[in-house]
C-alpha cells in the first residue's frame, strides 16, 4: 500500500470515528491502581498495574472484556471499512501455496498452505519431489478445538522415523515439547520446552560420546513394549531447550492367547 493510500486510509478511520455522537461514545475503561512494591539493588520500584499480570484474576478478565466493549463501540463505523481493507490485503496474499523444498537424509521436506486455512500442512516427500506426499504435521489439524496455534521447534531425526516438535495453544509462550513416530502416526507429549534438536551417538550431530553422556538426564519412553520401543532421554541445555538422544530397546511382541 503506497503512502498516499495510507493516508487516504487513516483520513477514513478518523472520520468514521469522529461520526460517532456525544451520546454515543461509551467511556472508556480506567484500571485500577494496586501498588505492588519491588525493592532491587536498594531501590524501591512502584507499580501501580502490576496485577494486571494475574490471567487467573476475574478482575483483569473483567477489564480486558471492558476494553474490547468500548474498542468494539469506537471502531462500529468503521466496520465496513476494516472489512473492505481485510478482503484488499486478503487478496495480494497466495492463499494456496507451497514453500522450497529442503533436503534431509532421504527425504524432502516443505510447508505449504491451502486456502481457507489458518496454519501451515509440513510435508515431505521420499527419494524424489515426484514420490507421495507424505504429511508430518498437519498445524490445523492441532489448532481444532484449541484457541490458538503455534508451532516453534520442528525436528525430524536423521533416521526419518521421529519428530520433535513443541507447540503453544494458549498464546503464552509455554511451549509443551511431544515426539512423533512418523511410522505409526502417534504422539506422546513430554517435557514442557520451547525448542529441542536431536543429537548423541545415534546421530549426524554428536554432542557427546556414549562414554561420556552428561548424568542428568532424564529417560521417558514411546511405544507399547511389544513395538520397537524407544527411550528418549532428555538433556536440558538452557531452561528454554533440551537435546535428545534416541536409545531402541526391541522387545518381543507377545504372544496372542
Amino acid at each position: 500500500m503506497s503512502q498516499r493510500r495510507f493516508g487516504v486510509s487513516m483520513f477514513c478511520v478518523l472520520a468514521a470515528v469522529l461520526t460517532l455522537s456525544a451520546a454515543d461514545v461509551p467511556t472508556p475503561p480506567v484500571a485500577k491502581k494496586v501498588p505492588h512494591v519491588t525493592k532491587i539493588h536498594g531501590r524501591t520500584l512502584v507499580d501501580n498495574y502490576f496485577w494486571l499480570r494475574d490471567k487467573n484474576n476475574p478482575d483483569v478478565a473483567a477489564y480486558l472484556k471492558a476494553e474490547n466493549t468500548y474498542t468494539d463501540a469506537m471502531m462500529k463505523p468503521t466496520e465496513a471499512f476494516q472489512k473492505r481493507l481485510y478482503d484488499e490485503m486478503l487478496s495480494r496474499i497466495k492463499e494456496t501455496d507451497v514453500e522450497v523444498p529442503y533436503q534431509q537424509g532421504e527425504y524432502f521436506y516443505y510447508s505449504r498452505s491451502e486456502k481457507g486455512k489458518q496454519y501451515e500442512i509440513l510435508c515431505r516427500k521420499k527419494g524424489s519431489l515426484d514420490a507421495p506426499e507424505e504429511i508430518v504435521l498437519d498445524v490445523n489439524a492441532l489448532a481444532i478445538g484449541k484457541p490458538f496455534m503455534s508451532v516453534a521447534a520442528y525436528e525430524v531425526s536423521d533416521d526419518g522415523n521421529l519428530l520433535a516438535y513443541t507447540i503453544d495453544n494458549t498464546g503464552f509462550r509455554q511451549y509443551t515439547l511431544a515426539i512423533k513416530d512418523l511410522r505409526r502416526e502417534r504422539s506422546w507429549p513430554i517435557t514442557r520446552k520451547k525448542s529441542a534438536r536431536w543429537c548423541g551417538p545415534t546421530t549426524t550431530r554428536p554432542c557427546f560420546t556414549p562414554s561420556k553422556i552428561p548424568p542428568s538426564g532424564s529417560t521417558v519412553s514411546i511405544g507399547t513394549p511389544w513395538e520397537a520401543a524407544v527411550t528418549i532421554i532428555l538433556f536440558t541445555k538452557k531452561r528454554t531447550s533440551v537435546s535428545m538422544f534416541t536409545r531402541a530397546k526391541p522387545a518381543a511382541r507377545p504372544s496372542s492367547c
